[in-house]
């Protein structure tokens, strides 16, 4: 079930004082999805997915993700109130890949992670797929 779609737009500026998702303006097509089937009584141990398609506006805000994941999904964490930890973070870029978001140290400010990628899994895709045929 779809949650929310949205265009997610930065501007690469800080001014609450918080860091932004990048230095530089970006912006992308940002689809929350529900996996839990209702009436089938299985728990997912990730029960939501956070699906990512460069929205590429203007060729000046055409910023990837790809190092910054971190930073956006925090913050789409804590604005959707997601646990970042049981959310699929997906990417769609030609191929389609997941981001492994690991913990490495927790800070007074936050947690630091360390950032993977990789492809996505067959039933991972199976899942996903009737979200992402139309982004």
């Amino acid at each position: 079930m779809i949650l929310h779609d949205f265009i997610y737009e930065w501007d690469g500026k800080s001014t609450s004082g918080e860091k932004p998702i990048s230095w530089w303006p970006g912006s992308y097509h940002v689809r929350i999805v529900k996996l839990k089937i209702e009436d089938t009584g299985i728990t997912y141990l990730i029960p939501f997915a956070v699906i990512l398609k460069n929205a590429s506006i203007p060729a000046t805000m055409n910023i990837s993700l790809r190092n910054y994941i971190h930073n956006f999904a925090q913050k789409i964490s804590k604005e959707y109130d997601l646990n970042i930890d049981k959310t699929l973070w997906i990417e769609l870029d030609g191929k389609i890949r997941v981001a492994v978001l690991n913990p490495d140290r927790q800070l007074a400010s936050g947690t630091l992670y360390s950032i993977s990628w990789r492809p996505i899994r067959p039933n991972e895709l199976k899942m996903i797929k009737p979200y992402i045929a139309d982004m």
